[in-house]
């Protein structure tokens, strides 16, 4: 052999050696010296983040009823990646064969070990991978639907495809997930496992279903308030989700005993509002019995306590379940959101005005044309001849020439300066999405400014109605409505109260007295006494209005809004109750549809129930008011 061929030998074996000896370095390397270096690498492949719901707070009426709570429920899933472990499939089929065993649960924990390690050499001699697969998902779904009391030929259908994540079923409850989790863990079948949730739950899911409001997913799938209090107040019952790291093995599966770091979730706030339950029962059944029977479009009642502006009760129609929620598209509230030309119901602010500036007292007489009056070059009309009117006569007969008359003596800037102070014209701060402002016409136009004084030109909100008229029954103060009373913590503590807030002094006390006895008169003897309630005095004021078509460029006869707005008892007001009903039909041709027909006999049973549910002592019998309706010179 030359010397050539020893010495290239020499060299290809000196290079084995030092290339196998640095790949030993190598494997060295990895495995010792950056051992920890590669683990720490490795982790975010088997890493996986789990949200951690937090509980939302719960929301409560005056009396700690509950309006709005959560239910835990569970959502089974199976995870098919662990069918790709042998040994997890073998021990669940042979707990299966050897559970057969007759005298199975007498065993003793050495006896059941025996049988289960017997049963497992069996399933892996006698059968196939595909088989023992069979076998698995079989025993899975008969137990699983022992407990859902579902066929477990329903369940078994749902792993058909190639999906490795299989929603088994949605809405367990949470006992029926423990007695689950507990079946499948005696019986050593793995691969299940709950995703756990709270889900939104009404008792009462037709009460005050538009206050309330729903939750729902956002265009970003985020769970959030979608309407209502649970819009408004979402980041206060919401809280702050928790979550956990968990790790997984090789199979995706999680091993809980090596979970890392956790993040507690942090509670909602529970939300206490005004609203009383009872209240709100009833204004939602009689305004409901009312609303099918006159086939109306829209509707709404509203019961406040005119000292505070806390909503007691408020109604609309057409309303929605909040469990249901089928008919989610009618969750605008027509008591909030609706603006229209109320009618009537305006003639308190121009003769409160006068009033107020001392132009009038309620014994000022006006000369009210026998139909109609000429004034500014043009006419105002009355539905009827009336001649002279004293101030009380004059919201009494609802006289359109004689509410003008007063507004012309306080003054067209004046009137429309406590139009604004009673609260027209801007939104009042509800604390719930979608109030409307309602609009207030051309100020400087003579026309509007007539048709404003009877409720036309002044689009107003059934709210604005509300809080107007507690104005007179509270001593001349507006106040803003409240509908959120509290804040409250799990151990029942304040956390934070909304005050009860004065807007402003409108009128004098005098002024609103003066108004409340006039509005008396009305339910006693004028266009208000379908509004009457038996043992109480009442007082209101009724408002027929025709809405206007944007078509024809009209005001249409045919479809009208009829309101009554209401205060007992007058003499020692509790609360104010606004009825509005939006295009009744269905009457007959020859049936008076007006205000004093509809709106007020809807008063005057929602007023009867509330006053005997708030138990207010009837009134005696009412002596005749000295002040008379008609001017001594027609008598």
């Amino acid at each position: 052999m030359d010397a050539t061929f020893k010495y290239r030998t020499f060299l290809v074996c000196l290079t084995l050696v030092f290339g196998l000896s640095a790949l030993s370095v190598k494997l060295i390397s990895l495995q010792v010296w950056n051992r920890k270096l590669s683990d720490t690498s490795a982790v975010p492949q088997f890493r996986s983040h789990e949200v951690i719901p937090a509980r939302r707070g719960f929301i409560v009426d005056r009396n700690s009823t509950v309006i709005a709570q959560n239910r835990q429920e569970a959502t089974l899933v199976a995870d098919l990646n662990h069918l790709k472990s042998e040994s997890i499939l073998h021990r669940a089929v042979a707990h299966f064969y050897a559970s057969q065993k007759e005298g199975w649960r007498d065993f003793d924990e050495a006896k059941q070990k025996a049988s289960l390690s017997e049963a497992r050499m069996l399933v892996k001699r006698n059968l196939s991978e595909e088989e023992v697969v069979e076998k698995h998902l079989t025993y899975a779904c008969e137990i699983i639907g022992q407990e859902l009391r579902t066929a477990p030929s329903q369940i078994r259908e749902k792993f058909k495809g190639e999906a490795t994540r299989i929603v088994v079923e949605k809405r367990i409850s949470e006992r029926v997930a423990r007695r689950i989790e507990k079946a499948l863990q005696e019986r050593n079948i793995q691969g299940f496992y709950f995703e756990r949730s709270l889900r939104r739950e009404y008792p009462m899911p037709t009460l005050a279903s538009h206050l309330i409001g729903i939750r729902g997913y956002d265009k970003n799938r985020k769970l959030v308030g979608l309407s209502g209090l649970e819009k408004s107040m979402d980041e206060i019952l919401s809280g702050r989700d928790g979550k956990r790291v968990l790790k997984r093995d090789e199979y995706g599966l999680v091993n809980l005993t090596k979970s890392e770091k956790v993040v507690p979730p942090k509670k909602g706030k529970h939300v206490k509002v005004t609203l009383d339950m009872g209240i709100q029962a009833i204004v939602e059944e009689e305004l409901g019995m009312a609303f099918g029977a006159l086939n109306a479009k829209y509707g709404s009642v509203i019961v406040v306590d005119p000292h505070t502006g806390d909503i007691l009760g408020m109604a609309s129609r057409p309303d929605f379940d909040l469990n249901i929620r089928k008919k989610y598209q009618d969750a605008v509230s027509y008591a909030v959101s609706a603006q229209y030309e109320s009618g009537s119901v305006m003639k308190i602010i121009p003769m409160a005005a006068a009033l107020d500036l001392r132009r009038v007292n309620r014994k000022t007489v006006v000369d009210c044309g026998w139909g109609g009056i000429n004034r500014y070059g043009f006419r105002i009309h009355d539905h009827h001849p009336y001649g002279e009117l004293t101030f009380d006569g004059v919201l009494v007969k609802s006289s359109n020439t004689g509410v003008f008359q007063f507004a012309d003596m306080a003054g067209r800037e004046s009137y429309y300066r406590y139009l604004r102070n009673f609260g027209f014209g801007s939104p009042t701060g509800f604390p719930i999405p979608g109030e409307a402002k309602g609009v207030i016409q051309n100020e400087t136009n003579m026309r509007n400014f007539a048709s404003a004084t009877y409720g036309y030109g002044v689009s107003v909100t059934p709210l604005q109605l509300a809080m107007a008229y507690s104005v007179l029954a509270n001593g001349g103060k507006l106040m803003k409505p409240r509908l959120v009373d509290s804040l409250i913590a799990d151990n029942g503590a304040v956390l934070d109260q909304t005050p009860i807030h004065q807007v402003r002094q409108v009128v004098s006390s005098r002024v609103a007295k003066g108004m409340c006895l006039a509005l008396e008169q009305v339910v006693l003897k004028g266009t208000g006494r379908r509004a009457a309630v038996p043992g109480y005095r009442a007082g209101g004021k009724t408002g027929t209005a025709e809405k206007w078509d944007s078509k024809t460029k009209r005001y249409n006869e045919s479809e009208k809004i009829l309101t009554f707005a209401g205060i007992l008892p007058v003499h020692d007001p509790k609360f104010v109750c606004i009825v509005s009903i939006d295009e009744p039909s269905g009457l007959g041709e020859d049936f008076p549809i007006g205000g004093g027909t509809i709106a007020a006999p809807i008063f005057a049973q929602v007023a009867e129930r509330v006053a005997r549910y708030m138990n207010l002592p009837p009134t005696e019998e009412i002596p005749e008011e000295e002040t008379s309706i008609v001017s001594s010179t027609n008598e």
